[in-house]
Formats: structure tokens, sequence, C-alpha cells
């Protein structure tokens, strides 16, 4: 299907069929550009912060501190504490 962007306001703007969305249970959407594209996409549960566009900046700016400083590093082990376990009670996960 093709579809033309409009203005609206200080953005662009495409309409989206009705049948697109009629089944979807969020109405929101999480809008990508991938190269040459613009996906679009229905926002769901479980999207995380690793989709975020920042993130992957932030983990090569923290492996980049990592290889440059490897005496820093600390096993979990060593610098878990009781305000960890706090922050983290309502997180689901494994057991380890």
């Amino acid at each position: 299907m093709q579809k033309k962007l409009f203005k609206h306001g200080g953005s662009y703007a495409v309409d989206l069929p009705i049948s697109f969305v009629r089944d979807l249970h969020a109405k929101t959407v999480v809008i990508e550009r991938q190269q040459d594209r613009i996906v679009i996409s229905a926002k769901r549960e479980l999207d995380s912060m690793e989709q975020e566009p920042e993130f992957k900046t932030f983990v090569a700016a923290l492996l980049q501190d990592a290889m440059q400083r490897p005496a820093k590093l600390r096993g979990a082990k060593e610098v878990w504490d009781k305000e960890w376990d706090e922050l983290l009670r309502d997180v689901p996960g494994d057991e380890e």
C-alpha cells in the first residue's frame, strides 16, 4: 500500500487504514528509521529499553570504558549490596 505524507502542525503524518489498527490492543506504535525505510509497528508489552536508539550508544560507551580501564571492573558478588536488592525487588527475572 502506498500512502502520502502530509503536513500536520510542525510534523508530517500518514493516515493508516482502519483495517491496520482495528485489532491492535494498544493504540501506541513504535516508529523506527532503518536505512531508507520508516517502519511502524505496534508497541508490544515486552518492548524494552534495548530498542531505544540511545541504548546501542550507551552499551558501546560502557564497553569502550571497560576495555580502556579493565582494572576497574569488579564481579557482581563483590559489589552487590542491600541497595541493589531493594532497587530490583519487583523486577521479574531468574533466581541466580
